[in-house]
């Protein structure tokens, strides 16, 4: 396969570079880029669509004088080319304000295109204002692809799990570039505000290998409000009836038609004591957070094009006993944890190719993460300095169909940590380069049928300073049945470093000792998948359905082994088999004008070997599901937002060695249980929202999570066997203000 793939590439860069193109932009009047739009020859079949920057690209040859523009909502218009012109830009005007054709056009929150090659699940800034969205890790509270769920009862630490693999197989990028992974990764998805979202991409199974060979099980993309196109003004202010209170600001301002300049704030705070269950520990950890972002773009018609970020972090929480809890040994158990950040990310383009569809890029990033730690006794300290670069240059083989991008990067990572007085510390280089073809026919007009097909194969290779050199090659395939039928086929390796310590942090909120039995390898799988999508209309109303089924095959993986003995968490690679197997189904319709349902069922069953017996993986629920029902009024004034997950029984960690005398509620799988969340937003005007709402209304929660806790400081103490949420309901109130 790999030798195929590889001759194939080589295969194509050969051909002819020649064939002449007509290229543009489509926009509406406020220079907004007006995404799947249709071009096509005046009197031909050839035709194109506009991509998400209102991009197209289009084969001319004789004859060929006027083109068709056709976006919905809008009257189509003719525009005549002239022989020697290379590009257009299309400004459509005059919307058609016709009820059915607002209904047509009306957006969705959450949806996969039946046009892309890959299964991209989009959640849109629409979706994520039916929730608070006070960070990234509380923008999936409708999304059926991804779970949330604590690590342990003390930290607040949250990780996400997609195809039923914990989040550490994922990638998560912001705006294209890998980032909050090594120290940040337990609090990875406190760092970036909700208000600071335009949209995220959810990526699953084999993705590009653009960004590196990452993203095991997928990948998450955020795209951050950009200042060029963003509100001039925005605050969300949001309180809770426990007392936590958050803000953000974002400031934008167009320097001049080139430059343009925007600030992206936030802030959060609770200080509360709050024990639920009465357990004498926090149910929520006391923090203070504080981040903000400063943004630089220039978009102007030299050849160049460029942005600048600097994002700035720092964060204290102190979680653990409650100040009135007693001891048997004296003193109280206490968590203290400081993280101090700053991320510096820059892009370059270059657009002064003679042909208009070559074109060339970088991404740099500096990051330096410092964090400082303490868990009971135990110390938790370390220093992270990264460096990433990525270039590509990408252009055309004959026609705008066929699509080639190559490229490479290097990444540096230097960790100096250490817990207790064990000295982990490590240096990693990565040096790569890769090639990408995509092959994208979208023409439904005619009998051919790769014109109906999608086609991306990628291939990079990688040379890691403690593993040598790492061939990842993956592969996308996709067939439209029709525009609103499509199914899609991938697969593809990927390989990760584990930072065990950091991302398994709540391991240090126990008695249990760290124990490394052997050196650790990289780690390394195999995905395989399909998705089935149909778009479909009853009447006027428009619903999807969609299945996904993938498989991930780890040849090695690093087993955190909590079973064999209580007293110790036992590290060692992978000795046999390892695999997700992850069915997901969802449905979505408009049952009446505005009232949208989505339901979704999601089977997971995730394995691994424990000591040479293949046992299933802890806290995974292999069955889960989704209600989500959301209604908006004829004025848009109000909206109405309710869903419900539904969480089947996940595998307990094997407690038989523990003594007699500690008390342990559950044993061998946990219970069912359903958790609900509701929002209600009244929008008087363009410039005010107020919402109000709450999380979790059913008011389920673990009764007692921590074992031990009447004795911290025992050799019993074990805070990590979280299966359901430690808080209640939780009532919230918000505004938000914006000035565009």
């Amino acid at each position: 396969m790999k030798n195929i793939l590889i001759i194939f590439l080589l295969a194509i860069t050969t051909a002819s570079f020649g064939q002449k193109m007509l290229t543009g932009f489509v926009t509406n009047e406020q220079e907004e880029p007006l995404i799947y739009a249709t071009v096509n020859w005046k009197g031909t079949t050839i035709s194109a669509t506009t991509d998400v920057e209102g991009y197209f690209e289009i084969e001319r040859g004789e004859g060929h004088s006027d083109i068709e523009v056709s976006y919905v909502g809008y009257d189509a218009i003719t525009i005549h080319i002239e022989p020697e012109e290379e590009s257009v830009w299309v400004e459509m005007a005059g919307a058609v304000a016709l009820t059915e054709v607002e209904v047509t056009a009306r957006q969705s929150g959450n949806f996969t295109s039946t046009l892309e090659t890959r299964n991209v699940e989009s959640i849109t800034s629409k979706e994520l204002r039916k929730a608070p969205c006070c960070n990234l890790g509380e923008s999936f509270e409708t999304n059926a692809a991804v779970d949330v769920a604590y690590a342990d009862a003390i930290t607040g630490a949250r990780e996400i799990q997609l195809l039923g693999l914990r989040g550490i197989y994922t990638q998560l990028l912001i705006e294209k570039r890998p980032a909050l992974y090594g120290l940040a990764a337990p609090y990875a998805l406190d760092y970036i505000a909700g208000t600071w979202l335009s949209g995220i991409q959810i990526s699953k199974g084999a993705g590009t290998v653009q960004t590196g060979y990452g993203g095991m099980a997928g990948a998450i993309n955020s795209e951050l409000e950009k200042p060029n196109d963003g509100r001039k003004m925005f605050v969300n202010l949001f309180g809770s009836h426990l007392g936590r209170g958050e803000a953000n600001v974002h400031i934008n301002r167009k320097l001049n038609n080139n430059w343009s300049t925007g600030v992206l704030l936030h802030g959060s705070l609770f200080q509360n004591e709050v024990d639920h269950n009465g357990d004498g520990f926090l149910s929520m950890p006391q923090k203070q957070v504080g981040t903000g972002m400063f943004r630089l773009f220039y978009n102007g018609n030299d050849p160049f094009e460029g942005q600048l970020n600097v994002q700035v972090l720092s964060e204290d929480r102190t979680a653990g006993q409650i100040s009135t809890a007693v001891n048997p040994q004296g003193g109280l158990y206490q968590v203290r944890q400081n993280n101090d950040r700053v991320d510096i990310t820059a892009k370059l383009g270059y657009l002064g190719f003679e042909e208009v569809y070559r074109s060339a890029g970088s991404i740099w990033n500096a990051t330096y993460h410092r964090l400082n730690s303490s868990y009971g006794n135990r110390q938790h300290r370390g220093e992270q300095r990264s460096f990433y670069s990525n270039l590509f240059y990408s252009t055309i083989i004959k026609n705008s169909n066929n699509k080639i991008t190559y490229g490479g990067g290097y990444q540096y990572d230097d960790y100096q940590e250490f817990v207790d007085e064990a000295d982990i510390s490590r240096t990693e280089h990565k040096t790569g380069a890769f090639a990408e073809y995509t092959y994208k026919g979208e023409n439904f007009t005619t009998a051919d049928w790769w014109t109906e097909m999608g086609l991306i194969l990628g291939l990079r290779a990688d040379y890691h300073n403690q593993f040598g050199f790492l061939v990842t090659p993956r592969m996308n395939f996709k067939f439209n049945f029709t525009e609103d039928a499509v199914i899609r086929v991938s697969g593809g390796r990927g390989y990760r470093t584990a930072n065990v310590v950091a991302e398994n942090i709540s391991y240090l909120a126990s008695s249990r000792q760290i124990v490394f039995v052997e050196d650790l390898d990289i780690e390394s799988s195999w995905n395989y998948g399909a998705n089935f999508t149909q778009k479909f209309k009853v009447g006027k109303r428009e619903g999807a359905f969609s299945v996904d089924a993938y498989r991930t095959q780890f040849t090695n993986q690093v087993i955190l082994d909590v079973e064999d003995n209580y007293e110790q968490l036992l590290i060692y690679n992978l000795d046999g088999e390892s695999f997700s197997n992850a069915f997901l189904t969802s449905l979505n319709f408009e049952i009446i004008p505005r009232l949208d349902v989505k339901v979704a069922y999601k089977f997971n069953d995730v394995r691994a070997t424990y000591q040479g017996d293949l046992r299933e993986r802890p806290l995974v629920a292999k069955h889960r599901g989704l209600v989500a029902v959301d209604y908006e009024t004829n004025s848009k004034k109000w909206r109405f937002n309710l869903s419900s997950q539904i969480v089947g029984p996940q595998r307990l960690q094997n407690i038989n060695n523990l003594p007699s005398s500690i008390e342990v509620n559950e044993v061998g799988h946990s219970p069912s249980y359903a958790i609900a969340n509701g929002q209600i937003t009244y929008a008087p005007s363009k410039k005010w929202e107020f919402y109000g709402g709450g999380e979790n209304l059913t008011g389920y929660f673990q009764q007692n999570p921590i074992i031990g806790a009447d004795d911290p400081f025992g050799e019993y103490f074990d805070a990590t066997r979280v299966y359901a949420p430690t808080m209640g309901t939780v009532g919230y109130a918000g505004l938000r203000y914006t000035i565009e």
